[in-house]
């Protein structure tokens, strides 16, 4: 938790903030939003509604224009015309008459290409399909696929003609440009497969009800690019006022408590240090007043005393190390000697310093006959390293579980490994342990003693030696921890 007295500067700032920044960009951006939707429900209403309009006007001048006989109407441009009379279909500009109930014969294949119908390509083509349209529709117009053509059914059902689409087309899309002017969409008419050429994004399609062939599409006319930047400075003016606030607000929230978290870590730091010191120097202390009384005159106990007060001097020793390597790295003089050094070597020497924390029978080396593998590093900061990672085997499992250190190599590089069968570490703590001043839940729960910065400086000495650190672990099965160094044969 954070100390409110360490961060009560800070809270006020986030407050300051949110009021001031947050909370006025926040009720500025739902106003916007609810104007910019209203005004765009609203302006796809009208939109809506003209198209409409445009559409009911369209289809009423189509109508007059297929179904009239004036000059100016479509019947002027057709392909040709016919008329019934009695049981006969005639055709007067080919001088053709075919019989009006007769089954439709199937239209070879096929689709005539000529642009002017011939006798035998009426014969052929248009005649089935009239039949069929006058035995299925009887009125109106239709449109044929295959032949892109319209049958046209003048009014009383007597005459009729047929029509090229792409004529019906261009003469629509022409009234539609003139219905659609002063607004921001274009309209074409759809007939079946034949369309617009042009390809434009649509924003709306209406049938027309009297021909169920002919579709109006409506698109965008003259849209502004987003990268026009007049069209929407305002709209791009609030989105970047939001966008730096939001991330006003998460570097000022992510700076707070960074800080914070750095303050407490150092609390605790100082708080572990300071508990490290004391345990060793009462234990000293009150040992050399005993050996200052002159009152323990037995040997076996004297050498106890002397070792006891040799351990805790030893751990004070590699706890000043430590604390001077770490205050080296933070401002940047950490110097290392480089030399060509064998690791297992290293390694038993490491295992050497690391007798008075265990019993020697507990902690075993694995792989020394893999020797020599050369690495080269300092050989203090090396040594230091193998023996932070033997130090937390011994601390974080019970005292009588085994502990492997193991010396091998594979895919050039060297590895020391250690493994114990201790209380293991969350996968969600497995990369902030290596973070300094870290120190894992429960390691802090079991009250073990630590100040959170040797696996921090085992890190960094693996990395500045071209190597790395990782570990494997599951609570309650132990952990194993890899160190890997570059081969530095020959």
């Amino acid at each position: 938790m954070w100390n409110p007295v360490d961060i009560h500067g800070s809270r006020r700032v986030l407050l300051l903030f949110a009021l001031m920044v947050l909370l006025p960009a926040g009720i500025f951006s739902v106003l916007i939003i609810r104007a910019v939707r209203s005004d765009r429900v609203q302006a796809a209403q009208e939109r809506a509604d003209r198209q409409r309009q445009i559409v009911r006007l369209f289809e009423e001048d189509l109508s007059r224009w297929l179904f009239s006989t004036q000059p100016d109407a479509a019947v002027a441009t057709a392909l040709f015309s016919f008329r019934l009379e009695g049981d006969r279909i005639v055709f007067p500009e080919f001088d053709l008459a075919l019989p009006v109930n007769a089954s439709p014969p199937r239209p070879p294949a096929p689709t005539p290409l000529s642009e002017r119908p011939t006798a035998q390509v009426i014969t052929d083509f248009y005649y089935p399909r009239i039949l069929v349209y006058l035995r299925d529709f009887k009125s109106g117009a239709q449109y044929f696929l295959r032949l892109k053509s319209l049958i046209v059914l003048l009014p009383g059902g007597a005459q009729g003609y047929a029509l090229d689409a792409q004529q019906v087309i261009d003469r629509a899309n022409g009234r539609l440009a003139e219905l659609c002017a002063g607004t921001s969409f274009k309209g074409s008419l759809w007939i079946g497969d034949v369309r617009d050429k042009e390809s434009a994004s649509a924003t709306g399609a209406f049938a027309l009800k009297g021909f169920s062939f002919f579709q109006v599409v409506f698109y965008d006319a003259g849209v502004a690019s987003p990268t026009d930047f007049r069209q929407y400075a305002f709209a791009y003016s609030m989105a970047f006022l939001v966008l730096v606030a939001i991330l006003g607000s998460v570097l000022v929230y992510r700076t707070v408590s960074q800080e914070a978290r750095l303050s407490q870590l150092r609390t605790d730091f100082v708080s572990a240090v300071s508990h490290e010191f004391r345990s060793p120097l009462s234990s000293m202390l009150a040992l050399l007043e005993r050996l200052e009384s002159a009152r323990i005159r037995d040997p076996e106990k004297l050498a106890e005393y002397h070792d006891v007060i040799r351990r805790d001097a030893r751990r004070l020793s590699a706890l000043v190390t430590r604390l001077l390597d770490f205050a080296q790295i933070e401002n940047g003089k950490m110097r290392y000697a480089l030399e060509r050094v064998e690791l297992v070597a290293i390694t038993r020497e490491a295992l050497e310093a690391c007798r008075y924390s265990a019993r020697e029978a507990r902690v075993r080396l694995c792989g020394a006959d893999a020797a020599p593998l050369w690495v080269r590093a300092d050989r203090t900061a090396l040594r230091h390293c193998v023996q932070n990672l033997i130090e937390n085997a011994i601390k974080y499992s019970p005292p009588d579980s085994p502990i492997a250190v193991t010396c091998s190599s594979a895919n050039g590089s060297n590895i020391v490994e250690v493994q114990d069968r201790g209380i293991g570490i969350p996968r969600a703590e497995q990369e902030k342990i290596f973070e300094k001043f870290y120190r894992g839940h429960h390691a802090a729960g079991l009250n073990v003693q630590g100040v959170g910065i040797g696996l921090a400086l085992v890190k960094h000495v693996a990395e500045s030696h071209g190597g790395s650190v990782s570990v494997e672990s599951e609570p309650g099965d132990g952990s194993r921890f890899r160190l890997h160094l570059p081969n530095a044969e020959g």
